[in-house]
Formats: C-alpha cells, sequence, structure tokens
C-alpha cells in the first residue's frame, strides 16, 4: 500500500520500495509524529509527503488509568464526510506481568444487541477505516512510550503491547476488509 501511495505522488519507481521500508519503519518502530523526524528521507520528500498525507492521531478526549494500570481512552475520530459531527470510540490498555493486551474498535457503535455489552445498545454509525483502527494502537503506544524513538533502544527491546484484540466497539467481521 505504501508503494502504490508513493507512486501516486511520483516518487521513482526505483525508491519506492526502500523508501516504503524507512517510512514503515519510521512510522511502526520508531512511531514517528510528523515526517520532518524521518532522518533517512530527504527533505524534499518530507515536504511532498506533508502535502499528501498526514500522521495525525485521533484525538484523546478523555484517558482512565486504574491502580493495576489498565488505560482506557475515549478517542475522537473526525466525521467521515465534510461535515459530519465527530465520533467517539473506546481503546483500552490491559497490562499483565507476561504480557500487555490492546483492545480496539472497528465500528462506532454496533449492530448486535449482545446481553452483555453496552455497545450493542448503541446504533451503528460507521466502520472504522483502517487508519482509524491503527491509529488507537498509535496512540496507545505514543502514550505507553512504547515505540523505540531514541537510536540507544535496542530494537528488540520488549514492548509494552503484545497483544492486541478486536473487543472494543464494533462487530469485527462486519468490518473485515479494514480490520485485515
Amino acid at each position: 500500500g505504501l508503494i502504490e501511495k508513493l507512486a501516486q505522488i511520483d516518487v521513482p519507481e526505483r525508491a519506492r520500495k526502500m523508501r516504503a521500508q524507512q517510512i514503515w519503519h519510521w512510522l511502526y518502530v520508531r512511531g514517528a509524529k510528523q515526517f520532518d523526524q524521518m532522518t533517512s528521507i530527504s527533505k524534499d520528500l518530507h515536504t511532498t509527503l506533508d502535502a499528501y498525507f498526514t500522521l495525525d492521531r485521533p484525538e484523546i478526549v478523555a484517558e482512565q488509568i486504574s491502580v493495576d494500570g489498565t488505560r482506557k481512552w475515549l478517542l475522537q475520530l473526525p466525521g467521515e464526510h465534510e461535515g459530519e459531527r465527530p465520533h467517539q470510540v473506546e481503546c483500552v490498555y490491559i497490562p499483565e506481568t507476561d504480557r500487555g493486551t490492546l483492545c480496539v474498535s472497528s465500528q462506532v457503535g454496533c449492530t448486535l444487541n449482545c446481553s452483555f455489552c453496552h455497545t450493542g445498545t448503541q446504533r451503528l454509525v460507521r466502520n472504522l477505516t483502517p487508519g482509524e483502527i491503527v491509529g488507537q494502537i498509535m496512540i496507545a503506544r505514543d502514550r505507553l512510550d512504547d515505540c523505540i524513538a531514541a537510536k540507544d533502544v535496542p530494537s528488540d527491546s520488549p514492548r509494552l503491547v503484545s497483544n492486541i484484540v478486536m473487543m472494543g466497539m464494533g462487530e469485527p467481521l462486519y468490518n473485515f476488509e479494514a480490520v485485515r
């Protein structure tokens, strides 16, 4: 997907795979929040990327931290269409001694009416995009300081987020393509 996007902004074909790998590393290993943090790519490419893309995360409306370290974020997403009001979803991090589980939402609301789930009492507003789903993960990693931002941190350091489950708002199989 990154290679296709780079082709759309006229990155030379011979450089696309390398640039995609660099950008991927900066986004998902180092947690870059701005293109100009990506020191292994040119300033001209920073400018081009800034003109066409964003690295914005969802807005944190509220954060609750339990005594056991569990964290719950209420996140605000822009409306899907111009003029549409923002939507809110939840994302929860559950730390354990041997792992850290992140519960991620896949929809705003839900069509199912499961007796054990509060989300089922809310009407389905819309499916989340892949970017909105990944944005939840990036918010958690940012807030937990779970990215390798410093060069002196080994890339094989254990991560706080070790498991991701689709147990936030929505039924993930009803939004399979975005979840996949």
